[in-house]
Protein backbone atom coordinates (compact mmCIF):
# COMPACT_ATOMS: atom_id res chain seq x y z
CA UNK A 1 0.00 0.00 0.00
CA UNK A 2 3.44 1.91 -0.29
CA UNK A 3 0.95 4.11 -3.18
CA UNK A 4 -2.58 4.48 -1.85
CA UNK A 5 -1.50 5.78 1.97
CA UNK A 6 0.53 8.75 2.72
CA UNK A 7 2.90 7.30 5.39
CA UNK A 8 4.28 10.48 6.28
CA UNK A 9 1.86 11.18 8.91
CA UNK A 10 2.26 8.02 10.92
CA UNK A 11 4.97 7.56 13.39
CA UNK A 12 6.02 4.26 12.33
CA UNK A 13 8.76 3.66 14.33
CA UNK A 14 6.70 3.87 17.35
CA UNK A 15 4.59 1.59 15.92
CA UNK A 16 7.44 -0.95 15.06
CA UNK A 17 8.83 0.15 19.37
CA UNK A 18 5.41 -1.01 20.39
CA UNK A 19 4.73 -4.27 18.51
CA UNK A 20 8.72 -5.16 19.71
CA UNK A 21 7.25 -4.23 23.20
CA UNK A 22 4.42 -6.81 23.37
CA UNK A 23 6.55 -9.47 20.99
CA UNK A 24 9.64 -9.86 23.51
CA UNK A 25 7.53 -9.13 27.06
CA UNK A 26 8.51 -11.62 29.24
CA UNK A 27 5.25 -10.73 31.81
CA UNK A 28 3.23 -13.66 30.91
CA UNK A 29 4.71 -15.92 29.57
CA UNK A 30 8.28 -17.24 29.29
CA UNK A 31 9.57 -17.56 25.40
CA UNK A 32 12.14 -20.55 25.18
CA UNK A 33 11.77 -20.57 21.39
CA UNK A 34 10.86 -17.70 18.96
CA UNK A 35 7.65 -19.48 18.20
CA UNK A 36 6.30 -19.10 21.52
CA UNK A 37 7.66 -15.41 20.97
CA UNK A 38 5.31 -15.74 17.61
CA UNK A 39 2.16 -17.35 19.32
CA UNK A 40 2.59 -14.76 22.51
CA UNK A 41 1.82 -11.69 20.17
CA UNK A 42 -1.00 -13.55 18.38
CA UNK A 43 -2.47 -14.55 21.12
CA UNK A 44 -2.15 -10.64 22.63
CA UNK A 45 -2.90 -8.91 19.55
CA UNK A 46 -4.46 -10.69 16.77
CA UNK A 47 -6.66 -13.20 18.71
CA UNK A 48 -8.91 -10.36 20.22
CA UNK A 49 -10.13 -9.56 17.12
CA UNK A 50 -10.88 -12.44 15.32
CA UNK A 51 -13.03 -13.75 18.76
CA UNK A 52 -14.82 -10.13 18.06
CA UNK A 53 -15.83 -11.54 14.98
CA UNK A 54 -16.70 -15.01 15.74
CA UNK A 55 -18.93 -13.23 18.41
CA UNK A 56 -20.60 -11.09 16.02
CA UNK A 57 -20.80 -13.10 13.67
CA UNK A 58 -22.63 -16.13 15.52
CA UNK A 59 -24.59 -13.76 17.27
CA UNK A 60 -25.70 -12.41 14.22
CA UNK A 61 -27.32 -16.03 12.92
CA UNK A 62 -28.61 -17.20 16.62
CA UNK A 63 -25.75 -19.07 16.85
CA UNK A 64 -24.25 -20.30 20.75
CA UNK A 65 -20.62 -20.59 19.81
CA UNK A 66 -18.07 -22.02 22.47
CA UNK A 67 -13.89 -22.05 21.97
CA UNK A 68 -13.13 -24.33 24.42
CA UNK A 69 -9.41 -24.53 23.32
CA UNK A 70 -9.65 -20.85 24.96
CA UNK A 71 -10.61 -22.05 28.82
CA UNK A 72 -8.09 -20.42 30.19
CA UNK A 73 -6.77 -23.39 32.34
CA UNK A 74 -6.40 -24.99 28.52
CA UNK A 75 -4.00 -21.81 27.65
CA UNK A 76 -2.33 -21.55 30.45
CA UNK A 77 -1.33 -25.59 30.27
CA UNK A 78 -0.66 -24.58 26.34
CA UNK A 79 2.05 -22.01 27.59
CA UNK A 80 3.99 -24.48 29.17
CA UNK A 81 4.56 -27.55 26.40
CA UNK A 82 7.75 -26.81 24.50
CA UNK A 83 7.46 -25.43 21.10
CA UNK A 84 9.09 -28.44 19.21
CA UNK A 85 6.21 -30.32 21.13
CA UNK A 86 3.36 -27.73 19.71
CA UNK A 87 5.52 -27.19 16.18
CA UNK A 88 7.00 -30.02 15.18
CA UNK A 89 8.29 -30.56 11.67
CA UNK A 90 6.01 -27.98 10.39
CA UNK A 91 3.00 -29.30 11.33
CA UNK A 92 0.54 -27.56 13.28
CA UNK A 93 -1.49 -28.66 16.09
CA UNK A 94 1.14 -31.82 16.36
CA UNK A 95 0.59 -32.27 20.16
CA UNK A 96 -3.70 -32.08 19.58
CA UNK A 97 -3.02 -34.91 16.68
CA UNK A 98 -0.76 -37.18 18.48
CA UNK A 99 -2.71 -37.09 21.73
CA UNK A 100 -6.16 -38.05 19.95
CA UNK A 101 -4.54 -39.91 17.19
CA UNK A 102 -6.67 -42.52 17.84
CA UNK A 103 -10.19 -40.46 17.85
CA UNK A 104 -9.43 -38.36 14.83
CA UNK A 105 -10.21 -39.53 11.45
CA UNK A 106 -7.34 -39.96 9.42
CA UNK A 107 -9.70 -36.79 6.84
CA UNK A 108 -9.35 -34.81 9.69
CA UNK A 109 -5.64 -35.35 11.08
CA UNK A 110 -4.18 -35.36 7.86
CA UNK A 111 -5.56 -32.40 6.45
CA UNK A 112 -3.04 -30.20 3.98
CA UNK A 113 -5.57 -27.43 2.90
CA UNK A 114 -7.34 -25.66 5.84
CA UNK A 115 -6.82 -22.17 5.81
CA UNK A 116 -7.24 -19.54 8.51
CA UNK A 117 -10.46 -17.16 7.90
CA UNK A 118 -10.47 -16.34 4.21
CA UNK A 119 -12.88 -14.36 2.26
CA UNK A 120 -13.04 -13.94 -1.56
CA UNK A 121 -12.92 -10.75 -1.32
CA UNK A 122 -11.37 -9.99 -4.90
CA UNK A 123 -14.08 -12.06 -6.12
CA UNK A 124 -17.15 -10.48 -4.98
CA UNK A 125 -15.14 -6.95 -5.83
CA UNK A 126 -14.54 -7.95 -9.00
CA UNK A 127 -18.59 -9.35 -9.25
CA UNK A 128 -21.67 -7.12 -8.06
CA UNK A 129 -19.63 -4.90 -5.50
CA UNK A 130 -17.10 -3.74 -8.55
CA UNK A 131 -19.55 -0.42 -8.91
CA UNK A 132 -19.78 -0.03 -5.34
CA UNK A 133 -16.64 0.10 -4.56
CA UNK A 134 -15.16 2.47 -7.69
CA UNK A 135 -18.27 4.77 -7.41
CA UNK A 136 -17.15 4.84 -3.42
CA UNK A 137 -13.83 5.70 -4.12
CA UNK A 138 -14.71 8.41 -6.86
CA UNK A 139 -16.84 10.61 -4.68
CA UNK A 140 -15.21 14.01 -4.93
CA UNK A 141 -14.35 14.74 -1.26
CA UNK A 142 -12.30 10.75 -1.51
CA UNK A 143 -10.47 12.11 -3.98
CA UNK A 144 -8.53 15.16 -2.00
CA UNK A 145 -8.40 12.99 1.51
CA UNK A 146 -4.80 14.45 2.89
CA UNK A 147 -3.54 10.47 3.74
CA UNK A 148 -5.04 8.65 0.48
CA UNK A 149 -4.05 8.45 -3.04
CA UNK A 150 -7.66 8.06 -4.56
CA UNK A 151 -5.84 7.78 -8.26
CA UNK A 152 -3.65 5.09 -7.00
CA UNK A 153 -6.52 3.16 -5.28
CA UNK A 154 -8.18 2.55 -8.61
CA UNK A 155 -5.41 1.98 -10.77
CA UNK A 156 -4.18 -0.75 -8.50
CA UNK A 157 -7.89 -2.31 -8.02
CA UNK A 158 -7.14 -4.66 -10.17
CA UNK A 159 -3.70 -6.00 -9.17
CA UNK A 160 -4.93 -7.76 -5.66
CA UNK A 161 -4.76 -11.15 -4.85
CA UNK A 162 -7.68 -13.08 -4.48
CA UNK A 163 -7.75 -13.04 -0.88
CA UNK A 164 -6.57 -9.70 -0.09
CA UNK A 165 -7.93 -7.29 2.66
CA UNK A 166 -6.30 -4.19 0.89
CA UNK A 167 -9.33 -2.92 -0.77
CA UNK A 168 -12.03 -3.89 2.07
CA UNK A 169 -9.00 -2.33 4.33
CA UNK A 170 -8.90 1.01 2.23
CA UNK A 171 -13.00 1.30 1.44
CA UNK A 172 -13.55 0.47 5.32
CA UNK A 173 -11.65 3.76 5.60
CA UNK A 174 -13.57 5.44 2.83
CA UNK A 175 -16.89 4.57 4.61
CA UNK A 176 -15.89 6.02 7.47
CA UNK A 177 -15.01 9.32 6.18
CA UNK A 178 -17.54 9.54 4.44
CA UNK A 179 -20.48 8.51 7.65
CA UNK A 180 -18.70 10.64 10.43
CA UNK A 181 -16.00 12.63 9.31
CA UNK A 182 -17.36 14.32 6.46
CA UNK A 183 -20.70 14.83 8.15
CA UNK A 184 -19.47 16.25 11.44
CA UNK A 185 -21.01 19.13 10.74
CA UNK A 186 -24.46 17.77 10.23
CA UNK A 187 -23.94 16.02 13.55
CA UNK A 188 -22.84 19.20 15.61
CA UNK A 189 -25.73 20.99 14.22
CA UNK A 190 -27.85 18.14 15.66
CA UNK A 191 -26.61 18.41 19.04
CA UNK A 192 -26.88 21.83 18.87
CA UNK A 193 -30.64 22.18 17.90
CA UNK A 194 -31.88 19.38 20.02
CA UNK A 195 -33.75 20.30 22.74
CA UNK A 196 -31.84 20.33 26.20
CA UNK A 197 -34.01 17.75 28.89
CA UNK A 198 -33.20 17.76 32.34
CA UNK A 199 -33.09 14.62 34.36
CA UNK A 200 -35.59 16.53 37.01
CA UNK A 201 -38.15 16.84 34.45
CA UNK A 202 -37.71 13.53 33.42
Amino acid sequence: MQDEVDWSGIDRGAVFDRFQAIFNSERNVRKEAYFDSMTHFDFKCLLPALLQVEDRMSMAHGVESRVPLLDHEVVEFAATIPADIKFKNGQMKHFIKETFEADLPVELRDRRDKMGFPVPLKEWFDGELRDYVLDTFAVQKSRVRPHFNTDAILANFDKTERFSRKVWGLLSLELWHQLFHDQAASYKRMLDEAPVTSVAAQ
